[in-house]
């Protein structure tokens, strides 16, 4: 989540691999649909950074309902279900010096998760802490009614991995996403926001495999439709495809791997103050491949001090 004096990105940036677990099944690779960049949750004034000199705190929750598991041509997998409810604190500071007109922001953030995933003949959980995120440097620019954010983000894994399980707390892998965001604000009352990212994920040591670079595309709409402005109302979602195959030793994996998703859904944000809110939204996931079919629900706020 990114924030301004006057508002708030629901950007879940934080919560990496909390969205995709790993799922054994004849169909699917091991680690087929896993991602560390949590795409779905940049969806409100995505552009947006604390003010300058300030810094704010940002709270996530994330629930994951996946009722069914796709293999590569969107079939269901039979008996196999994933429920998942990650946590992730984090902070943003917006330094007061500027690089040629545009504002640095830098921060960090912490993630664990609870992770439970049925199977045929049995299911299996996983609790712990997931991976440290670190966010050296974003550039950030008003230009008019539109709002220009991009820079890189790191993230780190933490806790233990077992390959032989069905369920793991971490993905086993470092990556580094790059991201951009847009957002359109003609007025005070209407919020239009794009972000697009691409993550490279490094190798899985205790598996050898090497998932393919991903993309996404997140979008959110958002109008304050009331009077005192304090209700913030909407929809937003994401489509995310893989841009190469996975790989195990430089073998490709059987049908490539890639994950690709679409996900719709509504927004609602409520205004404690001009630099402090709350964010619901629910994505449902109407196209999956290679990962968890489900529902999303998302939880955020922000509080600057």
């Amino acid at each position: 989540m990114l924030l301004s004096t006057r508002n708030l990105c629901a950007c879940l940036t934080g919560m990496a691999g909390t969205c995709w677990v790993p799922i054994h099944s004849p169909a699917h690779a091991a680690e087929g649909g896993l991602s560390n960049f949590p795409y779905g949750a940049q969806t409100t004034y995505a552009a947006f950074v604390p003010a300058p000199g300030t810094t704010s705190f940002f709270g996530y929750a994330l629930y994951i309902k996946g009722d069914s598991v796709r293999d590569g041509d969107g079939d269901r997998v039979p008996g196999v279900s994933v429920d998942v409810f990650a946590v992730a604190p984090r902070l943003l500071h917006t330094w007061k010096s500027t690089f040629f007109g545009w504002k640095m922001t830098s921060g960090g953030l912490a993630e664990g998760l609870y992770a439970r995933v049925a199977v045929p003949g049995g299911d299996d959980d996983d609790i712990g802490p997931t991976l440290i995120g670190i966010e050296p440097l974003y550039l950030s620019k008003t230009f008019g009614a539109w709002t220009v954010f991009h820079g890189p983000l790191l993230y780190l894994p933490l806790g233990s991995y077992r390959p032989d399980r069905p369920a793991n707390s971490n993905v086993n892998y470092k990556a580094l996403t790059y991201q951009g965001a847009l957002s359109w604000n003609p007025n005070a009352r209407l919020d239009v926001s794009l972000n697009a990212a691409v993550e490279f994920k490094d190798e899985n040591e205790k598996t050898d495999y090497q998932s393919g670079p991903q993309a996404s595309l997140t979008f959110g709409v958002g109008y304050k439709a009331f009077a005192d402005q304090h209700w913030d109302v909407g929809f937003s979602g994401y489509y995310t495809d893989g841009l190469a195959d996975d790989e195990v030793r430089d073998v490709k994996v059987p049908g490539g791997g890639r994950t690709e998703k679409f996900a719709i859904g509504p927004k609602l944000v409520y205004w404690l103050s001009p630099a402090a809110a709350v964010v619901a939204q629910w994505h449902r996931e109407l196209v999956s491949e290679n990962s968890f079919q489900g529902d999303l629900f998302w939880l955020e706020c922000t509080f600057p001090f």
